[in-house]
């Protein structure tokens, strides 16, 4: 796996773009892709996002909210850039933070998911009753092995333990190519400290092809609600 800037404990100011890239040589390019892309992470509601028991009124979207989960998706959930090109990712919402991870050309998402919820993935649900991890502290709580479709171990969630690691992350620091944090939370998850993530935009400037993970590190979003998409990168070597 090769070694790539890491950006940590970055508390992002809105309005600001934050760009970073690998340590590599990134002279030859694909002509077909695209040399930049740009991901939503994240949704910011507007209203509820639907019938009652969806909060009708108040921390509409927030911890609380059963419908929530649908805002955490990543919008394209995949992309791809040329080698040297830059996928720019803008926070929507509260909460958020990023990673990227490498991982092997044919990784799905089901490949992925499998090892966060077991079951349907949550971006196809439409009613919150059927998610089976919806809101559920356990499963957002205890360890997780994440593999890819060669089942080589890409991340490692470690149990939540209080004062493990602060603000509710998936910190797996082996292998991953670059972090960034947006809100801060409180008491695993449940209190907002420091201004909302909305609007904050991170760039990021892929030299290697290959395939990437990019995940949410809210525990909750990315191992309760499949919070993550990929970037494949193409190029000539």
């Amino acid at each position: 796996m090769r070694l790539t800037a890491v950006l940590v404990g970055f508390t992002l100011v809105a309005g600001q773009a934050v760009s970073f890239a690998q340590h590599q040589d990134g002279k030859h390019k694909h002509p077909d892709a695209p040399s930049t892309a740009a991901v939503d992470f994240g949704i910011l509601p507007t209203g509820p996002l639907g019938p009652a028991p969806c909060l009708q009124t108040g921390g509409i979207g927030g911890p609380a909210d059963p419908c929530a989960y649908m805002l955490h998706q990543l919008t394209p959930g995949e992309v791809t850039v040329r080698k040297g090109g830059e996928v720019t990712y803008q926070f929507h919402g509260g909460g958020h933070a990023f990673a990227i991870y490498e991982v092997s050309k044919n990784t799905s998402r089901q490949d992925i998911g499998k090892y966060l919820c077991a079951g349907e993935d949550p971006a196809t649900i439409p009613d919150p009753t059927l998610h089976v991890c919806n809101l559920d502290p356990v499963n957002a709580n205890i360890k997780h092995v994440v593999k890819d479709d060669k089942r080589r171990v890409v991340l490692v969630a470690q149990p939540n333990i209080t004062n493990l690691h602060p603000d509710n992350r998936v910190w797996s620091p082996d292998d991953r190519l670059a972090s960034a944090g947006g809100q801060r939370f409180l008491n695993g998850g449940t209190i907002p400290a420091g201004p909302t993530s909305n609007g904050q935009l991170i760039t990021y400037r892929f030299l290697e092809n290959g395939r990437y993970l990019v995940i949410c590190m809210n525990r909750t979003h990315f191992l309760n609600d499949w919070m993550f998409g990929f970037v494949n990168v193409q190029g000539n070597d």
